[in-house]
């Protein structure tokens, strides 16, 4: 019965358990996509990599909680891959999975500091309208669109998706100037 007690009292900062990357892209519950490959999941991981250390050590045990948080938590990831290695698709899963966790935790602004409730915003940023539109941001309103998990959690408008929790993806373009001033966690530059 203590135990019960000291386990209410500690600050638990998830509404949900989130599932591993692999479960997230393959699960049907989740997007129900084809498996990636092994360096598409390191990507996939690295680019999603948003809790504290503790929370991960809580979820997978020490040894793996502290492996997982060394080689996935970084501050910038630059892909250089060629024509047809999946660049956009591999992005799409990752923004995907970064939404999904942001959700899964009760409130994802406090999580970060921030005060609750406030805006948490991610970008692709393309060389031009038509590509923005064209390529990542139509991929990725696809997946969130078919997924059985974010039904009743998103709004959809032409060029950003709004999430529950104050979560917004934009699609963005280099020839517009107006995405300053936003709360960025993530920016991809296509």
């Amino acid at each position: 019965m203590y135990d019960d007690f000291l386990e209410a009292l500690k600050d638990n900062h998830f509404e949900e358990i989130p599932v591993d990357a692999r479960t997230f892209v393959e699960g049907e519950d989740f997007l129900g996509q084809p498996g990636l490959s092994d360096i598409q999941y390191d990507i996939v991981e690295a680019m999603s990599q948003i809790y504290r250390k503790e929370d991960l050590i809580e979820f997978m045990g020490e040894e793996e909680g502290s492996q997982y948080y060394d080689k996935y938590t970084k501050n910038e990831i630059i892909l250089q891959l060629g024509k047809g290695s999946g660049k956009d698709f591999t992005s799409t899963v990752a923004c995907s999975y970064i939404v999904y966790k942001l959700l899964c935790l009760k409130d994802p602004a406090k999580y970060f500091g921030k005060p609750s409730g406030d805006a948490i915003d991610l970008i692709n940023v393309a060389i031009n309208a038509q590509q923005a539109k064209n390529v990542f941001f139509k991929g990725f309103k696809t997946k969130i669109e078919k997924s059985p998990w974010f039904a009743g959690k998103f709004y959809a408008k032409a060029d950003s998706i709004e999430f529950n929790k104050s979560i917004t993806v934009y699609s963005g373009h280099s020839e517009r100037e107006s995405h300053e001033g936003l709360n960025l966690l993530l920016a991809v530059l296509d």
